[in-house]
């Protein structure tokens, strides 16, 4: 078996298998040297509620899965995506920034439907490496229309089951939306989405991508089952759940570490070795139970850092550097051609994304100087803007023509605003720079 060299898994998990050309004796599959790629996403998760993060003391969901995978891996600090799901999506499926792609909200089709033109990185990477990967987006796709029942399929996705828009109604009770078919699904959804991953990934005949896109733990707040928490005398009523979101919220973020534990434990160990899992969070904590340092108005839907700056989690094949904090800037649409890198497109970078695959190995490989976030609608919201940062300043400008510039070193949570007082000539020249920056994009 041809070694393969250790790559980096994000916050969202990448599955990676690989061998040389043979046949793998445990499941009669053909597989090959390339590494298969599980990458997962959760819905609505900030740095308050989960994971590594200095300066973060609220309670945390329980997650040995994902506290396993961090200890076997690399915790990026310092990854921004967007303040809401479409952007961040459509940023890491086409490696471009929400105003060149025209999906930056969620709120219209027209701001939140990725244009049919557009390369996905599952296409993009079977069609320069003659179709070595088979592709799943297993869970929630949310940058299509909720009526375009093939959407996934007709950009390249070769097998989608989930949900198409951005929630359901009910985990118990959702339509689900599979070969452009849609009916009622009464499973909860994570378990399902847990469950046709399972079975796809035991399918497949040579190296795999799979997008495991869940909507936990995405409102509506409810109980999971009890066989996926540990709090068995969590009341099951609309009261309970109505008088303290926060312990629903919670459970469910276990019950979905549960459920990758056993979607983990389903590979064969040649496909566990194989693999690179990424973990991560598509935008930051809805304000109904946002935990300080945050606060509501500093949460999803915001370019603050509460909405922007998510968990990412990298571990699995040829990820040589093990329970290490990363700092360096980590921008969505890096996922694009960090995923293009490791199907073997070396060094591959997207219009405006950078494979971070070199940091897998080497914490001093080159880093981004910056990185950018916005949200856009058709009528501009009190929250709309963009924000750019570089590696101790940020500055946020919003449509309505507020600023807010913060050195993010000395103040990480953004509770003072240097343009209340007068900048001192080091803060001018960055947020000039920043300004710059945001001219030439």
């Amino acid at each position: 078996m041809e070694r393969i060299k250790y790559s980096l898994v994000f916050l969202v998990f990448i599955t990676i298998v690989g061998c040389k050309k043979n046949v793998n004796p445990d499941n009669g599959n053909i597989v090959s040297d390339k590494p298969n790629i599980i990458f997962i996403i959760a819905d609505d998760l900030g740095w308050d509620v989960f994971g590594n993060y200095q300066g973060m003391t609220a309670t945390k969901a329980t997650t040995p899965t994902l506290d396993s995978l961090a200890r076997n891996g690399i915790t990026f600090t310092n990854f921004w995506v967007n303040p809401e799901c479409a952007p961040t999506r459509a940023a890491m499926l086409t490696g471009k920034y929400g105003f060149r792609t025209g999906v930056g909200g969620v709120q219209a089709p027209q701001v939140a439907t990725l244009k049919s033109s557009e390369i996905v990185i599952q296409k993009y990477i079977n069609d320069h490496t003659n179709q070595a990967y088979a592709n799943a987006v297993i869970g929630k796709w949310h940058v299509s229309g909720g009526t375009q029942l093939n959407a996934p399929e007709s950009f390249g996705i070769q097998y989608y089951t989930g949900i198409l828009t951005g929630a359901v109604n009910d985990y118990y009770n959702w339509t689900e939306t599979s070969n452009g078919v849609q009916k009622t699904n009464t499973t909860y959804t994570t378990t399902y989405f847990t469950n046709s991953s399972i079975n796809w990934i035991q399918q497949q005949n040579k190296p795999f991508f799979l997008w495991f896109a869940l909507n936990a733990p995405h409102t509506p707040f409810h109980r999971p089952p009890l066989n996926l928490i540990t709090n068995q005398s969590l009341a099951n009523t609309p009261a309970a759940i109505n008088a303290n979101p926060y312990n629903y919220y919670l459970a469910a973020i276990e019950a979905m570490d549960r459920e990758i534990a056993r979607l983990i434990a389903s590979l064969t160990p040649e496909q566990k070795s194989n693999t690179v899992f990424i973990f991560m969070g598509d935008n930051g904590t809805p304000q109904q139970i946002i935990q300080s340092p945050y606060n509501a108005n500093k949460a999803k839907s915001t370019l603050f850092q509460g909405g922007i700056n998510t968990p990412l989690i990298i571990s699995g094949k040829n990820i040589t550097r093990m329970n290490e904090i990363e700092t360096a800037l980590i921008n969505a649409p890096d996922m694009f051609s960090t995923f293009a890198d490791i199907a073997g497109l070396d060094n591959y970078n997207s219009q405006d994304g950078v494979s971070i695959k070199p940091l897998f190995t080497n914490a001093n490989s080159p880093k981004r100087t910056f990185v950018y976030s916005e949200l856009f609608n058709p009528t501009a919201g009190a929250n709309d803007g963009y924000a750019l940062r570089n590696e101790t300043y940020k500055y946020i400008k919003l449509q309505n023509g507020t600023e807010y510039f913060y050195n993010l070193k000395n103040d990480p949570f953004e509770s003072t605003n240097l343009l209340s007082g007068v900048l001192t000539a080091s803060e001018q020249q960055n947020l000039d720079q920043l300004k710059q920056i945001k001219a030439g994009l």
